[in-house]
């Protein structure tokens, strides 16, 4: 047990098997499941994958969600209970989803990293977390139901996880911050089915010892909601690597969710939550490394402003090509007979 990597394995075992009522698949430091044929090795995770096909509407017998396209970005017009109902419905099917809340610090990122936006392309939800989305859709004259944040999400999930019988796996943050966020969550939700934590060590994306453990510790437990707490963009590029990897369960993307709820950190006032000011709170109280990021956002707000009109227009054309081309495919199909139509009908 003298491996740190085995230790931390072991701590995430020992969180699971003290705040859960179930054995076995908690435990997962046991045999690990075997492998499917279709399921890739922790290399192959590294590798261009084409992604499963997006199951309709009758996987959970809920209907499309409208989107908005803000800043580059397709947002899910969608409210907090909405959001929480379609990931429970979720995890109750196959391929495995992922779900991002995004703000202009990803956009900032998305202009530069590829694989980061290949994220964002095959995420089965993006929700509006940062406040200038709300602002910019209520400019557009389209506002959004709702304004769904990572940090806000984690307890009504929960909840709603504890009152469907779904399981949940904690992962990111610190050993510490993820048992004092486990232990408060368990004390508020004791129905909650619990399937253990991990925190892993800095670097541990590029370890393929490491992405071996981690999958095979998922394998075993078989969550049904894993809380993803790594930060932007690695939270997303490891969310949509295991969700091939894996293949079920939904990987939420939640930022500092994890911290908040332990209490290591602070989390700004209501007020300034509803006044779109929390990133002031944040900058004061982690100046070294939040203040340059804001900086950064700060001076680009004109040049993304005008990146988003731009992207707006694209996509709007865009959309009226496809309703034109569909309107013609209709059109083109009233007018020819049908190949099962009788012959004698079309004579």
């Amino acid at each position: 047990m003298g491996h740190p990597t085995l230790r931390r394995a072991y701590a995430g075992y020992l969180i699971a098997r003290s705040l859960s009522e179930r054995t076995g698949p908690a435990a997962v430091t046991g045999d690990p499941a075997p492998r499917r044929n279709d399921e890739p090795t922790a290399r192959e995770m590294d590798e261009p994958m084409t992604p499963p096909p997006a199951p309709d509407a009758a996987d959970t017998g809920l209907p499309p969600f409208p989107k908005q396209r803000l800043f580059g970005v397709s947002v899910a017009a969608i409210t907090f209970n909405q959001a929480i109902e379609r990931i429970i419905a979720w995890s109750r099917t196959t391929p495995a989803r992922t779900v991002v809340t995004t703000n202009l610090d990803h956009v900032m990122k998305l202009r530069s990293d590829p694989l980061f936006r290949l994220c964002y392309e095959e995420a089965d939800l993006v929700t509006a977390d940062g406040m200038p989305f709300v602002w910019l859709a209520k400019h557009e004259g389209e506002p959004l139901k709702e304004r769904v944040t990572g940090s806000d999400l984690v307890e009504p999930l929960v909840a709603a996880a504890a009152r469907e019988g779904r399981s949940v796996f904690l992962f990111g943050s610190t050993m510490d911050r993820l048992h004092g966020a486990a232990k408060i969550l368990k004390e508020r939700y004791p129905q909650l089915e619990f399937r253990g934590a991990y925190a892993p060590p800095f670097g541990f994306e590029r370890d393929p010892d490491l992405h071996a453990e981690v999958l095979e510790i998922l394998r075993t437990a078989r969550p049904n909601i894993v809380l993803v707490a790594l930060g932007a963009p690695k939270q997303e590029v490891w969310s949509r690597a295991m969700s091939h990897a894996v293949r079920h369960g939904v990987f939420v993307c939640i930022g500092g969710a994890l911290d908040f709820l332990s209490g290591e950190i602070r989390r700004a006032p209501p007020f300034m939550r509803r006044t779109g000011t929390e990133w002031l709170w944040r900058a004061f109280t982690e100046p070294r490394r939040l203040g340059p990021r804001y900086v950064k956002i700060i001076w680009a707000l004109p040049s993304l402003y005008r990146m988003h009109k731009s992207d707006r227009a694209r996509y709007d054309a865009l959309l009226r090509q496809q309703a034109i081309a569909a309107e013609s495919a209709a059109t083109y199909d009233a007018m020819t007979p049908s190949a099962a139509e009788p012959r004698s009908r079309r004579a």
